[in-house]
């Protein structure tokens, strides 16, 4: 995926300005940004639900978002979304996501709105990621999980990357993402997105400001 001269506002401000950047296929890349750069309306532009100005290549290919905005119907049971899962995509992709996610851990009778937010998580990644998608968003995904399950999805999320054809954008805030998920590293700053930055780096200009 590759933005050039992409423009992003809302109500009249200026979120980003003539970005010319290129994230790295079949990786994590990591986009860092203060509260209020943008980085959810970015989230929002990269699948096409938020207009923007210039180009984006590969938006056009089969892209999701999951955060904590993308949600399952809140009644309906483990099971029912596994069922669903399995007739609607590729058996053999979602029994393989459901080992890798130890999804056969949940209670396959409870509903959506009764599991943690650890384990819904893990649902949605089962769901869309059965999808077989080329590039996935992912937009403040661990935000609020608690340790266990940040550590469960950093070691899902580690393998999967190894041996999918999917390249992962990862929008977050929290540095715990960056020093457990390898991969690429990106920082919005000044309405610009800035890229080949080191871990260290990144995580300096973005605690420093």
């Amino acid at each position: 995926m590759k933005l050039t001269n992409f423009s992003l506002s809302i109500k009249g401000k200026c979120l980003l300005e003539n970005v010319n950047v290129d994230f790295k296929s079949k990786t994590i890349n990591h986009i860092l940004g203060k509260n209020g750069t943008g980085k959810t309306c970015l989230a929002k532009a990269l699948v096409g639900a938020m207009k923007f100005d210039g180009d984006i290549e590969g938006v056009n290919k089969k892209v999701c978002v999951i955060g904590s905005y993308t949600n399952l119907p809140s009644d309906l049971k483990v099971k029912d979304i596994i069922d669903v899962t399995k007739r609607k995509f590729n058996v053999t992709v979602a029994q393989k996501l459901i080992e890798q996610l130890n999804i056969q851990e949940i209670s396959f009778d409870n509903k959506m709105k009764n599991l943690s937010d650890g384990q819904k998580q893990k649902i949605k990644l089962l769901f869309f990621l059965a999808t077989q998608p080329e590039i996935v968003v992912l937009d403040e995904f661990t935000n609020a999980l608690d340790k266990k399950s940040c550590f469960d999805i950093y070691s899902f999320l580690n393998e999967y990357i190894k041996t999918s054809n999917t390249t992962i954008i990862n929008i977050t805030h929290n540095l715990t993402d960056i020093e457990y998920l390898e991969g690429a590293y990106y920082l919005i700053e000044n309405k610009n997105i800035l890229s080949n930055m080191t871990k260290e780096k990144v995580v300096n200009a973005y605690i420093k400001g």
